[in-house]
């Protein structure tokens, strides 16, 4: 069995040893090279053992997770996060399409996020591109300036949120329709996308369509958004009342 090194980067004692004791139990190919407490001490043991993987916790002392990722610059290594909730550091992660386990450590979660760093790992998908956005995203004052990653037939591309006009199911795939650009399918659902942009000024009209509040014109008599370049989206009858709110009608 080829063996992939991790280290972990955690404050807390007992979650250490839990999150050791998890992938020692579901596995046994993650070797846990060394563990430490802050993102200091993680800068130098990245640099002695060359892992393939870190688990990161970000709220740390001395120095939190994203300040190491700030300051350790251009590497080598995949990264899971594993962080108790905190709403912008999860959106951060979130818009930039990262792995993360949230604490308490649930078996299930920590299964999916490792098994997506696994097949990443086997296919040879990068994700530098997308902690240097994360990195990018973290030192952006306002969230609604956040860069979203989306990943598409062609690769993972980078958007702002007003770049977007609006957002159509297709499946388990998402069309997005953007402002002086193609559009394009991203490998997600638009559920997904509804829960990570609804903060970001868009609204959820029907349940195939989201649409960015900056391109609606106006609310027509009969139940379509009019949008800046004349076409039309449908609002569904039961999302009608909701929509008028949200639009200031």
């Amino acid at each position: 069995m080829q063996h992939i090194k991790a280290i972990i980067v955690e404050d807390e004692p007992y979650n250490r040893q839990l999150l050791l004791a998890k992938l020692e139990q579901f596995y046994p190919q993650i070797r846990i090279v060394d563990a430490c407490s802050n993102g200091q001490e993680a800068l130098l043991l990245v640099k002695k053992y060359n892992p393939e993987l870190v688990f990161l916790d970000i709220e740390m002392p001395v120095m939190n997770g994203f300040e190491f990722l700030k300051q350790y610059g251009p590497h080598d290594f995949e990264v899971i996060f594993v962080t108790s909730y905190d709403k912008y550091a999860l959106q951060a992660i979130k818009f930039s399409a990262l792995d993360f386990i949230l604490k308490p450590i649930d078996n299930d979660e920590l299964i999916a996020a490792v098994n997506q760093f696994l097949f990443k790992h086997k296919n040879g998908i990068d994700q530098k591109s997308l902690l240097q956005n994360l990195v990018g995203n973290m030192q952006t004052p306002k969230p609604e300036n956040y860069r979203l990653a989306l990943s598409t037939l062609d690769g993972t591309l980078f958007l702002n949120t007003d770049e977007i006009i609006r957002c159509e199911a297709d499946s388990n795939y998402t069309k997005f329709v953007l402002h002086k650009r193609a559009n394009l399918l991203a490998s997600k659902t638009l559920k997904e996308f509804d829960e990570l942009l609804t903060e970001h000024h868009f609204v959820r009209i029907h349940k195939s369509h989201l649409v960015n509040r900056k391109y609606i014109r106006k609310l027509s008599a009969d139940g379509y958004v009019i949008l800046h370049d004349e076409s039309q989206v449908e609002v569904s009858r039961r999302r009608i009342a909701e929509v008028k709110i949200q639009l200031g009608l």
